[in-house]
């Protein structure tokens, strides 16, 4: 079985950034294509939050189950699920590349910024594939941390993205996944594909403090900042520079940050 690094880890920066992800953002080229009785994969599907408003979408017939290759964070996404009350989504620490599940047992497969971490992203999607029901989806969201467009863009965030690159690559994944998107279907044998694209904006108070502080605290304390300075790509002094470069640009004059995300939906052969 592929063992994959996930670049980010599971520090308390990364899941509580992405808590705040829901499926009306993060799964909305997606939602117009569910109805109750799907059966619904979420693999990579983190805290869960996501994953719970998949399953309202599918409801009240349908059922959603949530795969995560972290037991921390899966304990994480079954916490969420009882806060909310969620009786149709289930959580279990299982891998993409061998879920466990049997043939078709899904109409639908799903996953949120997995496979840019990935080494093999085709055998995921490959994975995804045979748990689908003939006829049945998959779709996936992707960023490409290539368009980035950062204002004002400083030396130190300038390392910030020679790091982030440098350390995505080591980890055997592939920062620019979005432009990506499309050929990994075509690659794993998925039809009638339909390309979205979609961008994540931050130009307002609320906005450019999320990110930023985010940012400040994730270059630090997560995954990132720990194989930073094990592969020797920054030292910890570097980091804190970028850290604090982070936090003057939530406030600088004209302070703005966008990037692309690439949707595809797929589908399963008879």
């Amino acid at each position: 079985m592929t063992t994959d690094q996930y670049t980010h880890g599971h520090h308390h920066s990364v899941v509580t950034a992405h808590s705040a992800r829901r499926a009306s953002e993060s799964a909305a080229f997606l939602l117009p294509h569910l109805h109750s009785p799907m059966r619904l994969l979420d693999f990579g599907c983190g805290p869960g939050t996501i994953t719970v408003d998949l399953g309202e979408a599918v409801a009240p017939g349908g059922s959603v189950a949530g795969i995560d290759f972290s037991e921390e964070v899966i304990t994480q996404a079954r916490a969420n699920a009882e806060k909310s009350g969620a009786r149709n989504v289930t959580f279990d620490t299982r891998s993409i590349y061998e879920t466990g599940f049997p043939d078709a047992e899904f109409d639908v497969a799903y996953a949120h910024q997995v496979l840019h971490h990935l080494t093999d992203p085709v055998a995921a999607l490959v994975e995804a594939k045979r748990v689908l029901k003939p006829g049945g989806i998959c779709a996936v969201r992707e960023v490409d941390w290539g368009t980035a467009a950062i204002y004002p863009k400083t030396p130190a965030l300038r390392r910030f993205f020679d790091v982030y690159f440098k350390v995505s690559r080591r980890n055997g994944g592939n920062a620019n996944a979005g432009r990506y998107l499309k050929s990994w279907f075509v690659d794993a044998g998925f039809t009638n594909l339909e390309v979205t694209t979609s961008t994540w904006s931050f130009a307002d108070e609320a906005g450019l403090e999320w990110w930023g502080n985010q940012w400040a605290d994730r270059i630090l304390e997560s995954g990132i900042a720990t194989a930073a300075v094990e592969y020797r790509i920054a030292t910890r002094e570097e980091l804190e520079t970028i850290s604090a470069a982070w936090r003057e640009w939530i406030t600088a004059p004209g302070a703005f940050f966008t990037f692309t995300h690439v949707e595809v939906i797929g589908t399963k052969g008879d």
